[in-house]
């Protein structure tokens, strides 16, 4: 491709497809923009859980409105992860995205993911929170504030209608069909897509979010795909749910299983549960039976769903750029698939902008490295998970901690393990997606032996005493999260909401 780019197909819908669009029309407004999707192809539907970048790229890229998200999408707020995970005696650990692991802390010399390795609760107002269930809201006089730092749990089908309409009001051509055949022109290039009801689409570039078919990148191009399966053993996952009506949690939980790990995701009025296991440790009943006893709430819409770990070796091939599960897939363990697909699309429409929409060979190089080690950097982050969780002796946990691969995480765990959470661990950590903060909330979290833990001296624990006091005193300033959440989704929603717990209660 050397011409100037004047018209951009996206093949698929969903979270991602949408999500193309709605980049492109914002970012690209000039570029004519068709979305080709068929209404017959399921959403999965599982709830969807995010990191701090995509409510970052919702309201500041996109510019949508929070108040109008909160009414219409009804999402959760996410703080974090509590993950009952790591060193055998300690039942859980908070993964929190406020920064605070680089702070100095009054009264302390060092910054205070050092004092962490002593004793890590109340160590951010976001950790203080997700231990009490309080909401990242607010409330002042009649200003009604949201932190935003926050991340989202979404429900996937609001999330999705709700994307698909902003997609056509910003002027996205949207067509619903499905696509019968790929013409290709001599050049190797994507002419034209033939669709079932007798239409043809053309296009300049084509984005391929047509999820784990990956009908253009993966199916018409041929491209190679690289298995994760060395690091990531997982490959199917078991997911279910239930109605609540009691507390709603701030975080996504990850627990330990004996094949796996579960996570929950809080919504007002349903917790989703899904167990993430290796089918060579044990079979889809085996891990129905361990999901519904440890979770007898559960309801009877058990689902299974097989998925592969892994990338396509190249993201950008001729014109035709793969994003979300059409590029690669791995487990929901960091909630990192809407992040990756944030993240693709941002570097995409910017390296377009960049280029006047002149696609050169040095630009999809550029853009193929950068994806390539970003997919890359999360499965050697969630290899970390694996490496060091003692929660379990199952023979699965058994090979986890011996055969996982910590990839380019190596040398960053052998410096820890000399030098504690030093700053100098910067220079080592090649991914761009967790960085130092996110890296050592994981090595403290999870008890990774270093040289650097010790006792506190009696001066340094009554400061660092203090500062925990303090950050319990502001977690406490915010309200608690089902008011908060029925206060953002709307006077008619929080009625709703009390209603559907009166009738809970009758019943």
């Amino acid at each position: 491709m050397s011409d100037r780019i004047r018209s951009v197909v996206v093949v698929g819908g969903g979270s991602a497809g949408f999500l193309a669009a709605l980049t492109f029309r914002r970012m690209l407004p000039r570029i004519k923009l068709t979305v080709v999707h068929s209404p017959e192809i399921p959403i999965i539907g599982v709830g969807e859980s995010t990191t701090g970048r995509v409510p970052l790229h919702l309201h500041e890229s996109l510019r949508i409105s929070r108040d109008e998200f909160h009414r219409q999408v009804r999402p959760s707020w996410k703080l974090g992860l509590r993950l009952e995970w790591g060193a055998e005696d300690v039942p859980h650990f908070n993964y929190s995205f406020d920064r605070y692991l680089e702070r100095h802390v009054p009264g302390l010399d060092k910054r205070a993911a050092f004092y962490c390795l002593a004793d890590p609760r109340d160590c951010s107002v976001f950790n203080a929170m997700m231990d009490r269930a309080r909401s990242p809201v607010t409330l002042e006089g009649r200003q009604f504030a949201i932190d935003p730092r926050a991340a989202y749990h979404l429900p996937n089908k609001r999330f999705v209608e709700y994307l698909q309409r902003q997609s056509r009001e910003s002027g996205a051509a949207l067509i619903e069909d499905e696509v019968q055949d790929v013409v290709r022109a001599e050049s190797g290039e994507v002419e034209r897509l033939r669709l079932k009801s007798g239409r043809e689409i053309a296009g300049d570039l084509f984005i391929d979010c047509s999820g784990f078919r990956s009908l253009l990148l993966g199916e018409t191009m041929g491209e190679p795909y690289l298995s994760y399966a060395d690091t990531l053993f997982c490959d199917r996952a078991i997911i279910g749910s239930w109605q609540r009506y009691d507390r709603i949690l701030p975080y996504t939980t990850a627990s330990t299983m004996d094949h796996g790990w579960a996570w929950r995701i809080d919504f007002p009025d349903v917790v989703t549960r899904g167990y993430v296991f290796s089918s060579a440790f044990c079979s889809d009943e085996e891990a129905a039976q361990e999901l519904r006893a440890k979770n007898p709430e559960l309801g009877n819409d058990l689902r299974v769903l097989a998925f592969p770990s892994g990338r396509y070796a190249r993201h950008w091939v001729r014109n035709v750029v793969a994003v979300g599960n059409a590029s690669g897939f791995v487990e929901p363990l960091e909630a990192t698939a809407l992040h990756l697909i944030v993240e693709q699309l941002y570097k995409l429409a910017d390296g377009l902008i960049d280029s006047d929409a002149i696609p050169t060979a040095e630009l999809r190089d550029v853009l193929n490295e950068a994806f390539q080690i970003g997919w890359d950097d999360v499965r050697d982050f969630l290899a970390l998970h694996y490496r060091y969780n003692y929660h379990a002796n199952t023979p699965f946990w058994r090979h986890c901690r011996a055969e996982t691969s910590l990839g380019g995480a190596s040398a960053l765990v052998e410096a820890y393990e000399r030098l504690g959470p030093s700053l100098l661990l910067k220079r080592l950590i090649e991914g761009e997606y967790f960085e130092y903060e996110g890296y050592t909330s994981m090595l403290v979290g999870l008890r990774v032996p270093t040289a650097a833990r010790r006792e506190l001296s009696s001066d340094e624990a009554a400061a660092w005493a203090a500062y925990q006091r303090g950050v319990r005193n502001s977690a406490m300033r915010t309200m608690p999260m089902r008011e908060a959440l029925e206060r953002a989704h709307g006077a008619a929603s929080g009625a709703q909401t009390r209603a559907e717990r009166r009738r809970q209660a009758r019943n």
